[in-house]
Formats: structure tokens, C-alpha cells, sequence
């Protein structure tokens, strides 16, 4: 799903530590501009353990302290490059695992942590998956890491994909054999929630975001892992205190269309009774459609008919 090109983000890392050079180089002293001359070198012959040594001096010095991020970044991207290679190249995902958390661990570049994500996505580890798309989401929206914002696509392919891997978390038993609630990952400004629940990524305000509440069999009772879900969704709204929102319950195709409409409202209903008995002051629509209104899901490559039927059954919270 995120097509990184690898040559371009090494291209404009480099470039971005080389313009910092230039406006400062002359205040520069002597061992910070050895530091990161090899540094730079390092990057160049592809050897990422002298910069990585590279990048601790440049960390622990005052003088260097300002590029510290900015290296962090090449590196990151030298090391996502040599993984895509391996992972375009079809080899096992062991070969390339070091290479990728290594690239992923410094939480700098948001593809990085993206391709994590479509990784443990692939491996159907959701709940890491969906930890570390949540990480992407929050990279993005810092504009210290992030200096240019990705296109609107990438963005809203991000936090669908982030929801996805929650909802598969929330349904599908892990390896203890039980299905999973993934806490959405906290916003880096103000502590608020982020991830799917962000009030805006970079100007881009998710608007219609599938909550991973999961129900009893054919009932409108919570599960545990439900029961969790809504109570945070509780939080975003208390956090966020929007006039207005609106509720939609899905199904999956499985049973009548009578049947399905019917528990996909009583389904929605039952979130909004419990966001009203908790404190939630919006004003709160509810509707149900049953299963006429399929998740949109562009890339179902490894996905089972029952993670199809997990996804399509969902409680969406739709701003207005």
C-alpha cells in the first residue's frame, strides 16, 4: 500500500542536513564537522553501523545537538532502503526484520513506521500493526519530523489502514487466543488522544473513522474488547467536545436484510446510550444500514472471508 520511493527519501534527507551546513558551517567546531563529514560518508557507502556511531557523537555534542534529528532521518532512510530492497527482491521477512525496526525504533520517518505496519499487517500481527501505524500518523503531524507533509492520499490510505488494523486487532485472536484492544496512540502536542481520533493531520480532518467496537454474537451487548473501544471513544469526544456527531452501525452480509438493519441500529444505539450515560454533550444521531455499506478495502490481499465479515461489522463515528 505505501509505495516508498527509497532513493528520493535518502535524496532529500542528505539534502536537508547539507543546507543546515552551509547557513552555519563557519560557527561550526572542528569535531562537529568531522562528526558529521563521516557521518555523511558513512551514508554514502551504505554503512550504517559508523553512522549510527556517528550520529551518538553528534547526539552528545552541543555544538551538533541541531542535526541530530536530521541524521537520525538519513539513516532511518538508508536503512528502509536496504529493507525494500530485500522485501522487492521476495526474500523472507528475517532477512530484512532487523533492518526495518532499526529503520522504524527512532520514530523519525513516517514511511518507516508505515512499512512496519504493512508488514506485522501481512504477518497478521494487528495489534503491532496497528501500534505502528498509529506512530506513523503522529510522525506525520509533527512538522519538526515531517517538514513536508505527504500528499492527501497517503494520508487518508494511513489512517484507513490504521483503523483496519485495529478493528482485525479487536476481532481476530491473537497469540493468546484472544482478540485484542489497541489504545490509539496519544497525540505528541497535548496528550490528547491522535492516531485515527486526531482532530486534523496536517489540515486533513478524518471525518467518517471505524471504531473497533465488537459486540456479542447477534446482540447489542459489548464485548470486553468492545466495551474498552467505547470508552475511548468517550475520551476523544469529552477531549474533543464536537456540537454534533453521528453513529452508523454495520453488519456483514451474513443473516436477512430485516435482521441486519435492525442490529446494526440497535448496535449504534447502544454506543450513543453509553457515550450519554458517561457524559458525552454532543448531539447524537444513530442509524443503521446493515450490510449495505461495505467497508471500502483497496488491498485485501492475505485477508480470510472472516476478517472481511470482522471489518464490515463496525460502529462508525462520523463527525459534522
Amino acid at each position: 500500500m505505501f509505495k516508498v520511493r527509497l532513493g528520493q527519501l535518502v535524496f532529500i534527507a542528505s539534502a536537508a542536513l547539507a543546507l543546515q551546513l552551509a547557513v552555519g558551517s563557519r560557527s561550526l567546531a572542528a569535531d562537529c564537522r568531522a562528526a558529521i563529514d563521516q557521518f555523511n560518508r558513512a551514508v554514502d557507502a551504505g554503512l550504517e553501523n559508523e553512522a549510527q556511531i556517528q550520529i551518538d557523537k553528534i547526539a552528545g555534542s552541543a555544538d551538533c545537538g541541531q542535526f541530530q534529528v536530521m541524521a537520525q532521518r538519513r539513516l532511518a532512510a538508508l536503512r528502509l532502503s536496504a529493507a525494500q530492497i530485500l522485501m522487492a527482491r521476495g526474500r523472507p521477512v528475517a532477512e530484512y526484520d532487523r533492518l526495518l525496526n532499526a529503520a522504524e525504533t527512532t520514530e523519525v520517518l513516517w514511511q518507516a513506521s508505515a512499512t512496519l505496519g504493512e508488514v506485522r499487517f501481512g504477518e497478521r500481527k494487528f495489534v503491532d500493526a496497528a501500534q505502528a501505524y498509529d506512530r506513523a500518523i503522529e510522525i506525520v503531524k509533527n512538522e519538526t519530523l515531517t517538514p513536508s507533509s505527504p500528499e492527501k492520499f497517503e494520508i487518508d490510505g494511513l489512517i484507513a489502514r490504521a483503523a483496519q488494523a485495529h478493528l482485525l486487532a479487536a476481532n481476530v485472536n491473537g497469540s493468546d487466543g484472544q482478540p485484542k484492544f489497541v489504545q490509539t496512540a496519544r497525540d505528541h502536542r497535548d496528550g490528547t488522544l491522535g492516531g485515527i481520533f486526531s482532530r486534523s493531520v496536517r489540515g486533513i480532518t478524518p471525518q467518517t473513522i471505524p471504531i473497533p467496537i465488537t459486540f456479542e454474537y447477534a446482540k447489542a451487548t459489548f464485548t470486553p474488547v468492545g466495551k474498552l473501544a467505547t470508552e475511548e471513544l468517550a475520551t476523544a469526544l469529552k477531549e474533543q467536545r464536537p456540537a454534533r456527531i453521528r453513529l452508523v452501525g454495520h453488519t456483514d452480509v451474513r443473516g436477512s436484510v430485516e435482521t441486519n438493519l435492525k442490529l446494526s441500529a440497535a448496535r449504534s444505539e447502544a454506543v450513543a446510550a453509553y457515550l450519554k450515560e458517561v457524559g458525552v454533550e454532543a448531539t447524537i444521531e444513530t442509524w443503521g444500514v446493515g450490510a449495505n455499506e461495505p467497508l471500502a478495502i483497496p488491498d485485501s490481499s492475505g485477508l480470510s472471508q472472516e476478517d472481511i465479515y470482522a471489518l464490515n461489522r463496525r460502529v462508525e463515528f462520523i463527525r459534522q
